[in-house]
């Protein structure tokens, strides 16, 4: 089910109502049954893969509890990655690696014809994957204790709100606030209903009307100008902010409308000078589950190889995302700026400029630049983005002519769009308004004025 389609308009009230009218004790019953329903609409079939991570990671958890020695906790915890790291490898990477393999040993004569499996990605795998890894993990590390009730655990692992995009959330963070009794305030009823028109705002007005414009621009040949690729990879980075952030925003002001406070997963992210700080403040819920678990165990391992390990876990995060090498060349270029900013912040010689007030706005363009550049990887596979950028850097066409066409409205209505994005960088976090009415208004008219076919899936559901 699509948080932007009439369904979920119509399931996300009738679950309130029916959360508020069920006794405290059995509530988690409901949700785990919407949650389940709300998945199932995707794809029947695929909730027994839920089901088996979920059974395999109650199980471990309370195995490991019970034992005092990491030693023998090791083998309950190998269980739950090889269950769970597996079946995230064969849906989302099978294909990757078979065809891969083919080309290289038929490229050294050795002739091979990969088995060809009609393989759907699960939606949402690889988020509820590294939420119910990280619970295993916690438990063998002894940072928490096991789950004893199946219940709560089972909807730990499938809370609808954040089940198929996020935020990636921590087992003692989330599961308290699933078993508190909770009593809706007007306060959490306000910021639940400004968060959620927020995020329809995002996906349905503004990443969905930009898509229009940047799916006939990346659509295959080579159609434009450099200067129009320029400013079509600009308008997707503000796409694929929206698009993400949108969902992210429904989430929380979903779950919010049920007592339960998720984790912001961006914060301000195009405003920043480096790409470290980028990361910090980009799929906050990821990149801190990447540090936890990936890199600073791997930094502890190996004190001295600091800059390995930085490219080696942007490299994990790209390839997270998707099984392609579009995907691999946009973390493996990540990596390398981040360590080149890190020396570049180093160097004595060049410390007065980085922390003079031009120095750090000069920062933040510059970075914004690099963000729009690799994100041609990001949205293309590596061919076709070498070939974008090639385009960009060698047709210098700047007439006006040449910036509006191919694609003129599409392209107008894009970039007015974008420009309203800006307006709700100086939104406050809890999203108070002086006039709270005439913000609900204005942001549902403007929803209703260019909201997109509201059947639109959000880019994340692919990853």
């Amino acid at each position: 089910m699509l948080f932007n389609s009439f369904d979920f308009i119509l399931f996300l009230p009738l679950i309130v109502v029916l959360f508020y009218a069920t006794p405290q004790r059995f509530r988690w019953m409901l949700l785990l049954a919407a949650s389940y329903y709300f998945y199932m609409c995707w794809r029947v079939d695929y909730i027994v893969l839920i089901l088996a991570s979920t059974l395999i990671d109650y199980w471990a958890g309370l195995k490991m509890e019970k034992e005092t020695e990491k030693r023998k906790r090791r083998k309950f915890l190998a269980a739950s990655l090889i269950l769970n790291l597996g079946m995230l490898f064969f849906f989302k990477y099978y294909t990757f690696f078979s065809y891969n393999t083919e080309v290289l040993l038929n490229n050294i004569n050795i002739f091979y014809d990969s088995p060809v499996l009609d393989l759907l990605l699960p939606v949402g795998i690889s988020f509820y994957t590294f939420q119910t890894l990280s619970y295993t993990i916690d438990v063998y590390k002894g940072k928490v204790k096991a789950e004893k009730h199946l219940g709560y655990f089972a909807l730990y692992v499938t809370y609808f709100p954040q089940l198929v995009a996020g935020p990636i959330e921590r087992s003692d963070r989330l599961i308290p606030q699933l078993r508190k009794k909770t009593a809706l305030t007007k306060d959490d009823i306000r910021y639940a209903i400004n968060k959620i028109l927020l995020g329809f705002f995002k996906k349905v007005a503004v990443a969905d009307t930009i898509a229009v414009y940047c799916d006939q621009m990346f659509a295959g040949s080579i159609n434009g100008t450099g200067l129009q690729y320029y400013f079509a990879a600009v308008l997707f980075i503000v796409q694929l902010f929206c698009d993400f952030s949108g969902y992210t925003d429904i989430a929380i002001g979903t779950a919010r409308l049920m007592g339960v406070k998720l984790m912001e997963n961006f914060d301000r992210p195009y405003w920043t000078s480096n790409m470290s700080d980028f990361w910090a403040r980009w799929h906050i819920s990821l990149t801190s589950w990447i540090n936890d678990y990936m890199f600073k165990p791997a930094l502890m391992k190996w004190k001295n190889q600091g800059t390995l390990i930085t490219i080696g876990v942007m490299v994990a995060i790209g390839f997270w995302h998707g099984a392609k090498w579009g995907f691999i060349l946009f973390g493996l270029l990540n990596g390398i700026i981040i360590v080149i900013q890190r020396y570049w912040r180093k160097t004595k010689a060049l410390k007065p400029f980085n922390k003079s007030p031009f120095g750090k706005h000069f920062f933040i363009l510059w970075n914004f630049q690099l963000l729009v550049f690799t994100g041609i990887f990001f949205r293309n596979n590596a061919p076709d983005a070498l070939q974008i950028i090639q385009h960009i850097f060698t047709d210098f066409r700047l007439g006006l002519s040449e910036l509006q066409s191919p694609y003129q409205t599409e392209f107008m209505v894009a970039a007015l769009m974008a420009l309203f994005t800006l307006i709700t960088v100086s939104f406050n976090r809890q999203l108070r308004f002086r006039f709270n009415t005439l913000y609900i208004a204005t942001i549902l008219f403007v929803i209703f004025l260019f909201g997109q076919d509201i059947r639109n899936q959000f880019i994340y559901f692919h990853f």
